[in-house]
């Protein structure tokens, strides 16, 4: 398969979701397990999520009792995620008997003092499937199925971040490696073919247009140092935030974490400024601070480490320009375009004085294949309020708005 670039990534999804027959792809691909796994034992590596669950429905269809469900407790899910998955598969129609496997300390252990994404994202995935293969050998099993989809490659082959359940398309050997084979039914599908697939399957539409949620959980949403503390608090804010924008249409939303610890950059007054040209309003009311912690962002087609800019405006801006997108855009691209070493920036929503030591920054965007994607106007009223509740929470002082499109930024933060 090509390998398109981002800019190209709509127009080939489009054609390839009007081109794509469910029916074709599922007597083609069972039949295609049926040969593979030749009678014997398969586990299906699941998490809840929409690619999994398709990937575990379709090899069901070609495998029956042979396949093995397991899900893997990484401690980096959302608050009583790993249970309510459980049960929520095990019912009518998916009726998949889903085992649990707790490992969340040696996930911690593994990710302890690793700062950059890539360091984390690779640690990820070498625990990840370890557990697998331990499991694996348990159960006399030589396949492991996974719901890799083509958007999971691309990223990866192309240098933008280390998907967690990339293995062979990145020239590591699974049967070498860890003793076992990959499976992955939907390797070249993407997620608008995904969730039709899903839908011939009879998924409810709670699990079909079920939002992302990345494989390693909400590692890749704790910028920097991976703490108890910091999973914690982003579990909290991750439940605020969930429960807030789920009456809106945004394909993806979510909170992230991160220290205030910021660069003493001798360009800040610079940033600033440009800053305020962008929004029009004296240089007084317009504060930026770059934070220490880089995050991921992609330029060009391939990752970059970048800084993020929090932008701060007084009281009275803020309740002016958090309403107006386009000037937000232009805030955005401004600082970007300016600084090269910027690859995000957020908007300060509300702050408590005096408070804890973390950020909290609040992401929402639409789009259509995940591969590119735009900034959702959330309603600043919305975003006050969430802000609000978070606030209340020990160890949180500020929450941001990110306001960074894809590219230059990457949907998740690390």
């Amino acid at each position: 398969m090509a390998r398109p670039g981002l800019a190209k990534m709509g127009e080939r999804l489009s054609v390839a979701v009007q081109g794509f027959h469910p029916s074709s792809f599922l007597a083609e691909e069972t039949a295609r397990l049926r040969e593979l796994a030749q009678g014997k034992k398969v586990i299906s590596a699941v998490s809840g999520g929409v690619d999994s669950t398709v990937a575990s429905l379709v090899a069901r269809e070609a495998l029956g009792d042979n396949l093995l469900p397991i899900m893997i407790d990484t401690g980096f899910l959302r608050v009583g995620e790993p249970e309510r998955v459980k049960e929520r598969l095990a019912m009518s129609p998916t009726s998949l008997k889903v085992r649990l496997v707790h490992a969340s300390g040696r996930f911690l252990a593994s990710v302890k003092e690793k700062k950059t994404a890539e360091e984390k994202r690779k640690k990820f995935r070498e625990t990840f499937y370890q557990v697998l293969k331990e499991e694996a050998q348990k159960e006399g099993c030589e396949f492991i199925l996974q719901g890799t989809i083509a958007p999971d490659w691309i990223e990866t082959q192309g240098g933008i971040k280390t998907q967690h359940n990339i293995l062979e398309q990145v020239g590591i050997d699974p049967a070498t490696t860890y003793g076992f084979k990959i499976i992955e039914p939907l390797a070249d599908l993407y997620k608008d073919q995904v969730r039709t697939l899903g839908r011939h399957l009879n998924l409810p539409s709670e699990l079909s247009e079920r939002q992302p949620f990345p494989g390693p959980g909400l590692l890749v949403r704790c910028v920097g140092n991976v703490t108890k503390e910091k999973i914690r608090v982003l579990k909290e804010a991750t439940k605020i935030v969930e429960k807030s924008l789920s009456p809106f249409n945004y394909e993806q939303y979510f909170a992230a974490v991160i220290e205030n610890r910021f660069a003493r950059d001798p360009s800040l007054k610079t940033i600033s400024e440009s800053a305020s040209g962008a929004l029009g309003l004296p240089r007084s009311e317009v504060h930026v601070e770059v934070f220490e912690d880089r995050v991921t962002g992609v330029k060009g087609d391939q990752r970059c480490y970048g800084l993020l800019a929090g932008v701060k405006l007084s009281e009275e801006s803020r309740e002016t320009y958090g309403w107006l997108e386009d000037r937000l855009r232009e805030l955005q691209t401004g600082i970007v375009e300016k600084f090269p070493d910027i690859t995000r920036v957020a908007l300060l929503v509300k702050e408590r004085r005096g408070g804890g030591p973390l950020s909290i920054l609040v992401r929402a965007v639409s789009t259509r294949d995940f591969m590119t994607a735009a900034v959702s106007p959330v309603p600043w009223k919305i975003l006050k309020d969430i802000s609000q509740q978070i606030l209340k929470k020990e160890n949180v002082s500020r929450v941001y708005y990110d306001i960074t499109p894809k590219p230059p930024g990457t949907i998740e933060f690390e």
